[in-house]
């Protein structure tokens, strides 16, 4: 069962909520209400499963729950900890404190900074409804944080089994030098039900892994944080690390510049570093209105494929990466949906690497529907259309529907770009429905090695003539007329857009819609996002909706 009870549909999305029954007693409900607040949490009668109205996931204390309250400005660990005024100092006594098999909330101070990890996490909560719970409390705006020089933040064992945690509110920051390597949050433990949620961490090798490196981690849930800046000089270097995971739930989040760091000559710019980097194996993903910008690499890799609706992907060498060359075929397939997403050229980590929108890759069973990939354009250097390329199909696919999708003006400065590039094998199945292509300028537009398998219906091609040799099928280059007399090409039509706003939507023009100067500072307050300072319009599902809806094509 998945730790967040929620429906999410494309287009007009908004989250689904659920009321549950339940009650507690009116001097505990009281408590409930005080303490709350003080950890910025909304009161309600839902269990752990719900999402208030805000969209923030509802945690209740339970009859028997222990706080315990921490503090570096005021604690001191001769406390008995039970108490904001009774606060202790360090982790370790805090930790002393928390049950096993408990629901017991430690709370660490509001505005408070440690120079201290929490260490390594070995206690469980009683269960997906009790969770074991690491939060905040007082009236401060700024989260508690851990500025951490040669620690990690916290961290579970390859060997244990730690079950039913949420980590809500809490700042993980790097501030190391160039040899240390340090993670922000490393759950090596098996186990279920881990949520992480408002929460900033920033400038690790790692900000973020989950990976049970001793079994398996079922249902964890990333809502609502802010992943950013990760870096290293001796080794690869991601913002979110999955493995060995099942089920599981990454929304709302943004992840910005993660794998690489100006400031260093050894921490490059790399295709090995990702924003988001879910493992081969990784099945059950659901990646939801998430914002994901400025990667070394990838905006998200997901190599088993999963569920990737509404999100807003913006100047990443690879914006999306939907399953892998290794994946066991025909044993194995990439699965799921690519939905409604938006994703965006701008100024990359590696001007002179590849500049690829989506990359989907041995899938099955897949509808990709309703997105949008446009505005390519970064200052053009040496290269050619084969790294430049909007949509790119490769290895196998069988069953897969690419439907209602628009790519505008994925090229270069010198013209050079693909709309499509296919690598699929004989016997593959693909089919192509009410797409738009618009690709002015430039010398070719579909690059497909082998044509058998694949289905073109009432696509829509612009930007060229009927006369230029644009198509390059089968090894051979034709015409647009040419094309339409294919066997496996239907109703295709060459015709000039009617869009509504004729300048094609980027994200600059977003942010100015919001009163942002330009994409830069869109950026720059989304990564300021937290429960405090909550702005829908600065999620993914939003800007993917806004953006969308310049593309589309009026009768």
């Amino acid at each position: 069962m998945s730790i967040i009870n929620q429906s999410y549909t494309s287009s007009s999305s908004k989250l689904g909520l659920r009321r549950a029954s339940g009650s507690l007693s009116s001097t505990r409900l009281g408590l409930v209400a005080a303490l709350s607040l003080c950890a910025g949490f909304g009161v309600s009668l839902a269990n752990a499963q719900e999402i208030n109205e805000q969209g923030w996931t509802v945690l209740e204390p339970s009859e028997d729950t222990r706080f315990i309250f921490v503090s570096s400005s005021s604690g001191n660990d001769l406390n008995s900890g039970y108490s904001p005024a009774k606060a202790v100092k360090s982790f370790e006594r805090a930790k002393e404190l928390v049950r096993e098999d408990s629901a017991d909330w430690m709370l660490l101070k509001r505005g408070d900074v440690w120079y201290e990890g929490m260490g390594s996490w070995k206690v469980s909560g009683r269960s997906a409804e009790e969770r074991l719970v690491i939060a905040s409390y007082g009236d401060a705006e700024e989260r508690p944080k851990l500025l951490l020089s040669s620690e990690n933040g916290i961290k579970s064992g390859s060997n244990d089994v730690v079950n039913h945690v949420a980590i809500i509110g809490l700042h993980f920051e790097g501030d190391r030098a160039v040899d240390v390597s340090t993670r922000g949050i490393r759950w090596l433990a098996s186990g279920e039900n881990f949520l992480i949620e408002d929460c900033y961490i920033a400038g690790f090798k790692d900000n973020v892994t989950i990976e049970a490196t001793g079994g398996q981690f079922y249902n964890f849930a990333m809502r609502r944080s802010v992943i950013v800046d990760a870096w290293s000089t001796d080794g690869h270097s991601q913002g979110l690390f999955m493995n060995r995971v099942t089920g599981s739930t990454i929304q709302e989040n943004v992840f910005d510049h993660n794998g690489w760091n100006e400031s260093f000559t050894d921490a490059g710019a790399s295709q090995f570093n990702q924003n988001i980097y879910v493992q081969e194996g990784v099945t059950g993903v659901e990646f939801l209105g998430n914002i994901t910008t400025r990667a070394s690499g990838a905006g998200v890799q997901m190599r088993s494929g999963g569920n990737a609706i509404d999100n807003l992907i913006y100047a990443n060498p690879l914006g999306m990466r939907f399953g892998y060359r290794t994946v066991d075929w025909p044993n194995e397939q990439a699965t799921g949906s690519i939905i409604g997403n938006v994703v965006l050229g701008g100024p990359l980590s590696d001007p002179e690497g590849d500049s690829i929108g989506m990359w989907i890759e041995r899938v099955a069973d897949t509808e990709v529907r309703e997105n949008v990939v446009a505005h390519y354009h970064e200052v053009a250097v040496a290269r050619d259309s084969s790294v430049t390329r909007a949509i790119t199909l490769n290895g196998f696919a069988r069953n897969v529907e690419i439907t209602e999708n628009v790519v505008y003006d994925w090229s270069d400065d010198l013209g050079n770009g693909l709309a499509l590039k296919s690598s699929v094998r004989e016997g593959d199945s693909v089919s192509f429905l009410n797409n738009q292509w618009y690709m002015p300028g430039i010398d070719r537009l579909f690059s497909i090695n082998d044509s058998t398998g694949m289905n073109f219906s009432s696509n829509e091609v612009y930007g060229v003539e009927s006369s230029d040799d644009v198509f390059h099928i089968d090894g051979s280059l034709m015409n647009y007329d040419e094309w339409n007399e294919q066997s496996y090409v239907g109703h295709d039509d060459l015709e000039s857009p009617v869009f509504p706003d004729p300048r094609g939507r980027d994200l600059d023009m977003y942010a100015q819609h919001l009163g942002f100067a330009d994409a830069d500072a869109f950026i720059a307050a989304a990564r300021n996002q937290s429960r405090s300072h909550w702005d829908q319009e600065l999620t993914g599902w939003a800007a993917a909706e806004w953006i969308r809806a310049g593309y589309i094509v009026q009768d």
